[in-house]
């Protein structure tokens, strides 16, 4: 099943490659808020992404991180789809719920227990830890809910997640919250991808700093 899935990965990655390849990949740059210079025969494209830089180099399509982190296919993958669908259009400011988005409203379930569930079993009754974990990962405190975050995935990509805390009459809850433009930067199926690596970081940020003091 694991070398299924691998396979169906690189095929899709194959089919990203090309595609930039075969695009005006200078435009595609600066649609998507990334810095590139020529390095001989080669464009080296940097990509912020969360709290590290990831240096990307054409045609080899090499991949590396500035904190020298491993780079897995699904990062690689949605970092080509985030220069592909780059539109430009500025952000809005505006910030609207998953199932807001057009055509995600049925996905929401989906989103809810991949992406949200594990931060409310984390966090429902420690925004402490929860605000604590996204300094560490240089995120913006935001003013809603209990506690609130917002991370840039990528320079055009704010996700922003708030947590209201459980007590005695009321269970702990989660929402993520993107702008409206997020459409115009990242195919659908990948606003849910991005969005659990983005909950993935403050889970394992959260684990590291637990560790820490124990």
């Amino acid at each position: 099943m694991e070398l299924k899935r691998q396979k169906a990965y690189k095929t899709v990655f194959d089919r990203a490659r090309d595609e930039l390849m075969e695009s005006t990949m200078e435009e595609k740059f600066f649609l998507a808020g990334l810095r590139h210079e020529q390095k001989g025969d080669s464009l080296r494209v940097y990509v912020p992404y969360f709290d590290e830089t990831i240096t990307l180099d054409i045609p080899s399509f090499s991949f590396s991180s500035s904190r020298g982190a491993n780079i897995t296919l699904v990062t690689r993958i949605i970092i080509l789809h985030y220069i592909n669908t780059a539109s430009g259009i500025p952000l809005t400011g505006e910030k609207v719920a998953y199932g807001d988005i057009p055509a995600c409203m049925h996905y929401d379930p989906v989103f809810e227990k991949r992406v949200l569930k594990p931060l409310v079993r984390a966090f429902g009754y420690d925004r402490y830890a929860f605000l604590d974990a996204g300094r560490g990962l240089g995120s913006k405190e935001e003013q809603f809910g209990d506690a609130s975050l917002t991370l840039f995935a990528f320079p055009k990509v704010p996700i922003t997640f708030v947590l209201w805390e459980g007590d005695a009459e009321f269970p702990p809850s989660a929402k993520a919250l993107f702008d409206p433009s997020i459409t115009g930067y990242l195919p659908l199926e990948d606003i849910v991808v991005i969005s659990k690596l983005a909950a993935g970081r403050i889970l394992k940020t959260a684990m590291k700093n637990f560790a820490e003091e124990v």
